[in-house]
């Protein structure tokens, strides 16, 4: 959705934001903004995330346990000599 709106600044920090039919604010620091309003849809990010995170923890766990498995196979073959 696009829609126009006055908005208020200070610095990078949004202080105001008013309708475009009813200003909240009189003054005249509020400037005139079109925006675009996007939907989130915050389950499906999540669920992706988590995903994500499961797959290279599970990377993780499969090297670590590679790198283990090699330790303790060098140990036996030395102390079998």
């Amino acid at each position: 959705m696009i829609k126009k709106v006055w908005a208020k600044f200070e610095g990078m920090d949004l202080t105001c934001v008013c309708d475009e039919h009813h200003r909240k604010c009189q003054d005249d620091m509020c400037q005139e903004y079109v925006v675009k309003f996007m939907a989130i849809n915050r389950a499906e990010q999540d669920l992706e995330d988590a995903t994500k995170h499961l797959e290279d923890i599970s990377k993780n766990v499969r090297r670590d346990i590679k790198k283990f498995q090699s330790k303790v196979s060098r140990s036996v073959k030395k102390y079998k000599i």
